[in-house]
């Protein structure tokens, strides 16, 4: 199934980090990414780490659970990051001015001290 998507997960420090590989698109990954999210989000507060490294393809429904998932992350004083989008993946995202709007990294331990930061700040 190299057209679907795997998701790992990990845990560092208090955050979890998705390790994506693969599309996120309508269907059956698209609705896979956001059951992930979701499910993390209800453990709230909780920081998420989204590595789209080897996300290869994304639409409006890995958009649309990105959107969904930051708002009910930060909402429950968890945050939502991006880490590593590249290519298409990464102009979606400069399209839709999310990159704007989600914070955005490309060096993990970065994302990761941010995380830290905003934690102290609270």
């Amino acid at each position: 199934m190299s057209t679907g998507l795997q998701i790992s997960m990990r845990k560092s420090g208090s955050a979890t980090i998705l390790d994506l590989r693969g599309r996120i698109t309508s269907g059956a990954t698209g609705d896979s990414f956001r059951a992930e999210l979701l499910k993390l989000a209800e453990s709230a507060p909780c920081d998420v780490l989204v590595n789209l490294a080897e996300v290869t393809q994304m639409d409006s429904s890995g958009i649309g659970a990105l959107v969904q998932s930051y708002v009910i992350l930060t909402r429950g004083g968890g945050s939502l990051t991006i880490l590593n989008p590249t290519g298409r993946v990464r102009e979606v995202l400069d399209v839709t001015r999310l990159s704007i709007s989600l914070p955005v990294f490309t060096d993990e331990a970065k994302a990761l001290a941010s995380l830290h930061d905003t934690a102290t700040d609270a």
